[in-house]
């Protein structure tokens, strides 16, 4: 259900200030023209704002976004207003669709004829991952004449998948997934692969000397980013990977929110990493209760990318829990632990083995923001708006 304000803007201030003066100098003075002139001005102001709320009345608006997206991936979806009134055109609309994290759709109309609708396409990039079912939205107008700032209210029911950010740990490019990863490097500036498997987008951590100029230049002309070669990992591929995520910790640590933002990201590029290599992925985490997920089929993979794009951290993992599940994991597959938490609050704790691939998440830097939800994102929106 549509919920309508109105406001008064700098001129319908003046304007009401003159009205109210005319109509003190018309009964101080006793005279009909100023009088006359203030049931004008009123009479003006009055149907201005009948005019405007029948303006934003009896509107509908959709958005052409596909319900499953990628984190910090950029979309043009199609916004369509439709004007459902039999008469009186639609003037001057603005229009406001609030997503997570400080994601917002802006989109106006000058004129939308009765009976019809328009329609435009605007650039989106949700930076981070989210669950939504309601999207609030907001239409405003100055029409007619600017006296009055009309705003119209409403909520988009549409329920929405952002998956997380994909990147892959350097651990991972660097040494494979095969077991070498604790064996020490020769040379650590060098970073000696396997059969070159093409390019892939930069990421961070991606070494300068990797860089693919000319695809880069290609991909940069056509207003994308920089290009990377990819190799297969060294050596002979495991038969089965299993990815322990944790948010264990043995002292009281300060918990920082993008640490498991960061964490999460580093999870989805793993998992994409390896089912890229075909291997089988057996993802199990703290915040499932170490209940173990596969990747397999690709129904299973974007399941799984679903639970990451809701998982809240868990605050309660216990020690033995954890050792418990690294005691359960056959020395035959690969091992890959991802933790929120230092290394050192928690390693000298728990027995692990020494093929296992430790995760660093303080390789990832990208820009954090506060999560927020889509009405905090609309409220702020129009506070920026207002101002």
């Amino acid at each position: 259900m549509a919920r309508f304000s109105t406001q008064l803007t700098a001129r319908g201030i003046f304007c009401l200030c003159f009205t109210v003066l005319l109509s003190l100098l018309g009964i101080l003075l006793g005279d009909g023209a100023f009088l006359t002139l203030a049931l004008s001005a009123i009479t003006l102001m009055i149907c201005c704002y009948v005019l405007g709320r029948f303006n934003l009345s009896n509107l509908e608006v959709d958005v052409s976004l596909p319900y499953k997206c990628h984190a910090n991936k950029l979309y043009e979806p199609q916004v369509i207003i439709k004007n459902n009134r039999s008469l009186l055109d639609v003037f001057h609309v603005n229009f406001n669709l609030a997503f997570p994290h400080a994601s917002v759709v802006e989109s106006k109309a000058a004129w939308i004829p009765a009976r019809s609708l328009a329609n435009a396409k605007v650039p989106l990039r949700v930076p981070m991952r989210a669950t939504e079912l309601e999207h609030p939205y907001d239409l405003y107008s100055r029409f007619p004449l600017g006296l009055f700032r009309f705003k119209s209210t409403q909520v988009l029911h549409r329920a929405l998948t952002i998956y997380p950010r994909s990147i892959t740990p350097r651990e991972l490019l660097a040494h494979g997934v095969s077991g070498q990863c604790h064996q020490p490097e020769q040379n650590s500036t060098v970073h000696h692969s396997g059969e070159s498997r093409g390019v892939r987008e930069w990421q961070p951590g991606d070494a300068a000397k990797s860089i693919h100029w000319p695809a880069s230049i290609r991909s940069m002309a056509v207003g994308h980013g920089l290009n990377i070669r990819e190799f297969d990992p060294p050596g002979l591929l495991p038969e089965q990977a299993v990815v322990v995520f944790h948010s264990f910790s043995s002292q009281r640590e300060m918990v920082r929110e993008d640490s498991f933002e960061r964490a999460i990201a580093l999870t989805a590029g793993s998992i994409a990493y390896l089912r890229n290599l075909n291997v089988r992925t057996e993802v199990i985490a703290d915040f499932m209760v170490f209940h173990p997920l596969y990747t397999k089929t690709r129904s299973q993979y974007y399941e799984c990318l679903s639970i990451l794009a809701d998982a809240q951290r868990a605050t309660g993992t216990e020690m033995h829990e954890l050792q418990s599940v690294l005691d359960s994991i056959p020395s035959s597959h690969q091992l890959i632990i991802i933790s929120d938490m230092p290394s050192e609050v928690w390693q000298s704790f728990i027995q692990v083995p020494e093929t296992a691939t430790l995760i660093d998440i303080e390789q990832v830097h990208f820009p954090y923001q506060k999560i927020m939800s889509a009405k905090q994102v609309l409220a702020r929106a129009a506070r920026r708006k207002s101002v």
